[in-house]
């Protein structure tokens, strides 16, 4: 039996079958995705429709999270949302049916197998995933670095230069975690961490981790190539595409 772990599709749809066929995925495989399966790529209603009729569960990604609160902000009579959405996500909102919400609603925020522990993005020194509220919560879908204090940094004001990668204070009490959210140019790992998004969306690969029996210290990485859908959003986000 094989733990297989999917880093951000992101829509790539094509990309993501190829890479089930790479792997040979047999019935006796368990199938996880560290969630972002929506948004960028040309097929996020396909891979939606494919998770909910597959075997395969996710933890919720900050993507699947967004369209969560807009659906929340549009149900609530009388009141302007608040959020605004690209014209890409305005047409991937339009063909969510009910049940696709719900699906979204009842993603985890994270899914512990044995040693390991899969994450959206990551986890901060004061991180516990036992007893989440919604602002942690959405600090585990979203963390890149993290101040000299251990503290949530933005998006908008991560410094490489001046912060740290979240998993270099991650002191592995809960296991090895697998996370995706950043995309790297190759799967980094760490003493107690995977990250396996490589950016398949943005034309770099689309990989996944496989683990034989749960073991963390049996595992290989296996990626496929992709095309490119969207332009690279940071400059420190894959430098050398």
């Amino acid at each position: 039996m094989r733990v297989v772990v999917y880093g951000d599709i992101h829509g790539c749809m094509d990309e993501f079958l190829a890479l089930r066929r790479r792997i040979g995925i047999t019935k006796e495989d368990r199938e996880y995705s560290v969630g972002d399966i929506l948004n960028k790529g040309p097929k996020s209603i396909e891979l939606l429709r494919y998770f909910q009729k597959s075997s395969i569960q996710m933890v919720r990604g900050n993507h699947e999270d967004k369209f969560i609160r807009y659906a929340w902000h549009e149900e609530q009579k009388g009141k302007k949302n608040p959020m605004k959405l690209t014209p890409m996500e305005q047409g991937i909102y339009k063909e969510l049916t009910s049940l696709d919400l719900a699906y979204l609603r009842s993603l985890p925020f994270y899914l512990t197998i044995g040693m390991l522990t899969i994450v959206h993005a990551g986890v901060l020194p004061s991180t516990r995933l036992e007893s989440l509220d919604k602002k942690e919560a959405a600090k585990v879908m979203r963390v890149r670095y993290v101040d000299g204090m251990g503290g949530f940094v933005s998006l908008d004001e991560s410094d490489p230069a001046r912060h740290f990668w979240w998993s270099e204070l991650y002191d592995g009490r809960y296991g090895y975690i697998i996370y995706g959210h950043q995309p790297f140019l190759n799967p980094r790992v760490d003493r107690w961490s995977f990250g396996i998004d490589t950016g398949a969306v943005y034309g770099n690969r689309l990989s996944a981790i496989l683990f034989e029996d749960g073991d963390p210290w049996r595992y290989e990485i296996v990626s496929v190539s992709s095309t490119r859908y969207t332009k690279i959003e940071r400059p420190w986000i894959l430098p050398n595409l």
